[in-house]
């Protein structure tokens, strides 16, 4: 086993013994148990440098935090967006990467985990699409709106469901915020900017 792969490994582990204890993510949707590696392409852009730099602390799952930031220079990290839709301040703000999924560092056609984060002061703009989707916090904290429910801020282990096309957003306030957001259908959505709410 590569370096590499055994890092993933490590976190693939603790993200199942994470699941098994937490009900939440439980009963959202079931870990597959036969998740195959894939090895997918690294692919650093420069907000990365957000997470590189950020260690975790009392407000963290400590060990997943920093197995994230091991992985991270393997990671195959994106941002969909491109910057005439949201603007380059966010991009320079945050990244994503599919860790278990049809595209994913582990494959799966039941579900989609992504790693996700933003830096301290983002604003990530209301958006929706098809998937229902539970945002899991395992660093920091932010600020979670969805239309029809009321806002709250949420530390690590704290949860937000979304309904599919249920428009959401999130505001990281003086915390930076990393997540899991756990898709459970309709794998293939596109996510989509939401204009009027």
């Amino acid at each position: 086993m590569s370096e590499d792969e055994e890092l993933f490994d490590k976190l693939k582990k603790e993200i199942i013994l994470l699941w098994l204890n937490n009900k939440t993510l439980s009963e959202f949707v079931k870990l597959p148990e036969n998740l195959i590696y894939n090895k997918v392409p690294g692919n650093k852009i420069e907000s990365v440098k957000i997470l590189d730099d950020w260690d975790a602390d009392g407000n963290s799952i400590k060990l997943i935090h920093k197995l994230i930031k091991k992985v991270s220079p393997y990671v195959n990290w994106r941002q969909t967006y491109e910057e005439k839709d949201i603007g380059k301040t966010f991009l320079d703000k945050f990244a994503y990467f599919e860790l278990f999924g049809p595209n994913g560092h582990f494959l799966t056609k039941d579900m989609s985990l992504y790693v996700i984060f933003f830096d301290k002061e983002t604003f990530y703009t209301w958006h929706n699409h098809e998937a229902e989707e539970l945002y899991f916090v395992i660093s920091g904290s932010a600020k979670f709106e969805s239309k029809g429910n009321k806002s709250e801020i949420l530390n690590k282990l704290k949860t937000r469901f979304h309904k599919n096309f249920q428009p959401h957003s999130l505001t990281t306030l003086k915390e930076k915020c990393l997540c899991f957001v756990v898709w459970r259908d309709k794998l293939d959505s596109e996510v989509k900017i939401v204009k009027d709410i």
